[in-house]
């Protein structure tokens, strides 16, 4: 039995005029977006933008028509004909799932017509700013869990506020005749012992530390409280920390491994830092964040030696095998190493060609991004995770001129990819996929899995994308060889030696001086 409050005598009526509407041609929510959406941008910092967007009721109630009416036509209610039920039961059942599918829709349209209308060249995703149920201010959130909060107003306009990032405008220099020095490399014995050093490392375990007492580059797992002005930021235990400078809740730690050297387990340590001006929490930029740190355990990396047992472990039977096994290995790459090198020589030129000025304070998503990128490069070389994770925290605090210098080869490399054709296929990124579980000596599946849950996929194909772009670039360049560094000092100590030889070397004398001289007397001379 229907319920009396949602019998309408007028349904077959309504049903027939939206009916003859959904055959009349509609334009596409972005068109209509386009036509009504009002926005507002203000500036928040270098390349940062705050961008306000605004639906009037007018649209909204469109849309929300348009909802209900494909919903009537599909959905299924008991005691009601395929197309026939009334609105005011569609909105008692369906009401959420409306809200949440127009939210995504308008959401999503509203901002790209936004950065549209204004020419943002924004880079990467928006946050979005709402206010979280029982939360006292807003915060800056991504863009699906914003999806889940924002609701569609009963009565007035849509309105939500969004910060993104945008591109620098700048002019590409000449990229024809790229003068390049290509280099002569050879595999050294120093060379081999690195690749000793990172072998034994990726075999490496972290244990308990048998002093009790935090050394640089330790990992501990922590209770961490975070506070500014009396307010709790963050608190959380079982934390995984590592006992070096590093970034901890989007605030830069350059003094965390002083702190917290020499620490036991139960020892509770306290370190002061300011507040980045991209903060999600807008009230607390710029001010001071206290955090508290409890100890809960200490683990250092054990890297096992290189001797005949490990080496036996690997599948060898003596370390020369393993060394020779290593040099093969680096000298079958040694044309990817010219080809680096000569990409090195590409990058210097655009860098020093290209002039525009970076923020000087880069935010926590520009900084991760150069070193998710970094990040990419050293596990396609073989670098263990360990070591990695370190160069990683390190870029991420104290390299702040490193991470600059990739950012803004990043900026050139996107304005070089909109000028050159290139496309990079799904077989050439699991390609490199299995050659960094190759060097690490992990399952493909697992690193696919970890790079996804990093970013690394998106940030694999741009390195990919970009090498395209270099090896173009190359091609066109005019290429000089370059005779290594070592082999021109070595051939100056020659020339050196030889100088100071033919100096203190006597002039020989002529036949007719030397008659009677004893062979002796000419070994002496010479």
């Amino acid at each position: 039995m229907v319920d009396e409050d949602i019998q309408d005598p007028q349904v077959d009526e309504i049903d027939e005029a939206e009916e003859v509407e959904v055959e009349e041609e509609k334009k596409s929510l972005e068109d209509r977006l386009t036509e009504a959406v009002e926005v507002e941008v203000d500036d928040v910092g270098s390349l940062r933008k705050k961008v306000t967007i605004t639906i009037p009721r007018e649209t909204l109630d469109e849309e929300i028509n348009e909802q209900y009416g494909e919903l009537r036509r599909e959905a299924l209610v008991p005691g009601f004909r395929k197309g026939r039920a009334p609105r005011r039961l569609l909105e008692k059942r369906f009401g959420n799932e409306v809200n949440e599918t127009l939210v995504q829709q308008l959401v999503g349209a509203g901002y790209k017509v936004a950065t549209e209308k204004e020419d943002l060249k924004v880079i990467g995703d928006p946050l979005i700013w709402v206010r979280e149920e029982g939360a006292e201010s807003e915060t800056l959130v991504e863009v699906n869990k914003a999806i889940d909060v924002i609701k569609i107003p009963d009565d007035g306009s849509l309105a939500f506020s969004c910060e993104v990032e945008v591109r620098p405008e700048f002019e590409l220099p000449e990229v024809e005749g790229i003068p390049i020095e290509k280099p002569v490399l050879t595999v050294t014995d120093e060379d081999v012992d690195t690749q000793v050093k990172r072998l034994c490392a990726m075999r490496g375990t972290y244990e308990a530390a048998s002093d009790g007492k935090v050394k640089a580059d330790d990992m501990l797992t922590v209770d961490l409280t975070v506070t500014s002005d009396g307010s709790e930021l963050k608190k959380d235990e079982q934390v995984r920390l590592a006992a070096r400078p590093q970034v901890v809740e989007g605030i830069t730690l350059e003094k965390l491994g002083e702190v917290l050297s020499g620490a036991k387990v139960g020892d509770v340590r306290s370190v002061s830092a300011d507040i980045p001006d991209d903060y999600t929490k807008a009230e607390f930029r710029g001010k001071q964040a206290d955090f508290e740190i409890a100890i809960r355990d200490i683990q250092r990396l054990k890297v096992p030696e290189f001797d005949d047992q490990f080496v036996k472990g690997i599948g060898f039977e003596t370390q020369q095998e393993v060394r020779d096994w290593l040099k093969s290995d680096l000298e079958s790459r040694l044309v990817e190493q010219v080809r680096q090198a000569m990409a090195g020589e590409v990058y210097k030129y655009l860098l020093d060609k290209t002039e525009f000025e970076l923020p000087e304070r880069l935010s926590e998503r520009q900084t991760d991004r150069v070193v998710a990128r970094r990040m990419l490069e050293l596990y396609r070389q073989g670098v263990p995770p360990a070591e990695v994770e370190k160069h990683m925290d390190e870029m991420r605090t104290s390299a702040r001129e490193q991470a600059a210098h990739d950012l803004k080869l990043a900026f050139i490399m996107e304005s070089l990819s909109e000028k050159f054709e290139v496309e990079v296929t799904e077989a050439e990124i699991n390609g490199a996929i299995a050659a960094i579980a190759q060097r690490q000596g992990q399952r493909f599946d697992r690193v696919r899995d970890q790079l996804i849950k990093q970013d690394g996929i998106a940030n694999l194909y741009v390195q990919l994308r970009d090498e395209k772009i270099v090896e173009q670039l190359i091609e066109k360049a005019k290429i000089t060889e370059k005779e290594p560094e070592k082999k021109k000092a070595k051939a100056k100590e020659k020339k050196t030696l030889a100088d100071k030889t033919t100096k203190s070397r006597p002039k020989r004398k002529s036949p007719a001086k030397t008659k009677g001289k004893k062979a002796d007397d000419f070994a002496d001379e010479t």
